[in-house]
């Protein structure tokens, strides 16, 4: 009889730990997902995030925004709570948002090799899309051509950045670790430039990445910069930079003071992209916008605009 009720009990007791995990399981899936849906709960962890802080709340009577792209995210970037979304978690061609990444693997690894001269080789420059027209034999630092790489969307010093570091196959890689060190589950980069469309990530991911980026202050404060000249070690060669990113051009017509950065993107499998944020009254938010239904050079930073002024328009602060 005593062993009887000792098996009975240890049943008993294992079927409270079965229904216990059931539980958490079931309430953990269902936090992610009211997360993506916009819902009240704190957002996901970011990495060395020392305290949870209350996220935004509704203003009342708000209505979602009208933005029009494949995949978007609005992100509180203090509680990283989901503020808004549409497709967020499917997997895209980013086209150069990409050079996030790269320059996050610079700044944390290569951060005291910023003053290294590279000289630059053919092989560095025989890129497509934007560039900054690098010249074969000239020598200008790492820094130099980090600016080149978040101000102007510059492919060619993306190529000279990783050829530097190791090559493109190993640069690339270490991209790939540092996805799996902040939980990107999502994301899997293939060149440092974003130009290999087999490469992918999510409006999620990206907006997890972009929030990680920004408390890095070198990355904070090249990506605000809408202009700048760099030059050669020499000082022989100038390269005149000129934001891609339109909200911080004091001089367009979609300009947005608010606007902190961040970085764009185009191909043509990717479409037009921003990764976008914004700062009032010492709260900041970041969007994230992907492949716009509109072909035109102007459409990522308007449906940004739009969500971003969205944001602070129909979201109150404690």
């Amino acid at each position: 009889m005593k062993s009887k009720s000792v098996i009975l009990i240890a049943g008993v007791l294992l079927i409270m730990l079965v229904l216990q995990l059931v539980f958490v399981s079931q309430t953990l899936k269902k936090t992610v997902n009211k997360q993506i849906a916009g819902e009240k709960t704190f957002g996901v962890p970011i990495p060395d995030r020392n305290a949870l802080v209350e996220p935004p709340e509704k203003a009342s009577g708000f209505q979602d925004p009208q933005i029009y792209a494949k995949a978007i995210i609005l992100m509180d970037v203090k509680s990283s709570y989901v503020m808004y979304s549409k497709n967020a978690i499917e997997k895209v061609p980013i086209a150069s948002t990409t050079k996030i990444m790269t320059a996050i693997v610079v700044l944390e690894d290569h951060f005291d090799k910023l003053n290294d001269v590279v000289t630059i080789s053919y092989p560095m420059i025989a890129v497509e899309g934007s560039d900054i027209k690098l010249q074969v034999g000239e020598q200008i630092t790492v820094e130099n051509l980090l600016k080149g790489l978040l101000i102007m969307s510059g492919n060619d010093t993306a190529y000279a950045i990783a050829t530097y570091f190791g090559g493109k196959d190993k640069f690339v890689s270490h991209m790939n670790d540092k996805v799996k060190n902040l939980g990107l589950i999502d994301t899997q980069l293939k060149d440092p430039a974003g130009l290999d469309d087999t490469g992918y990530s999510t409006a999620h991911d990206l907006a997890i990445l972009a929030t990680y980026a920004m408390r890095n202050d070198k990355f904070r404060e090249i990506v605000k910069m809408s202009e700048t000249s760099i030059s050669s070690v020499n000082g022989n060669i100038i390269h005149e930079l000129k934001s891609s990113n339109r909200l911080i051009k004091s001089d367009e017509q979609l300009y947005y003071p608010l606007a902190t950065g961040i970085k764009t993107g185009f191909t043509y499998e990717a479409g037009h992209c921003l990764v976008s944020a914004a700062n009032k009254n010492d709260h900041e938010i970041l969007s994230v916008i992907l492949n716009t239904n509109e072909n035109t050079i102007l459409a990522s930073a308007k449906e940004s605009k739009k969500l971003l002024e969205w944001g602070f328009n129909n979201w109150t602060w404690q």
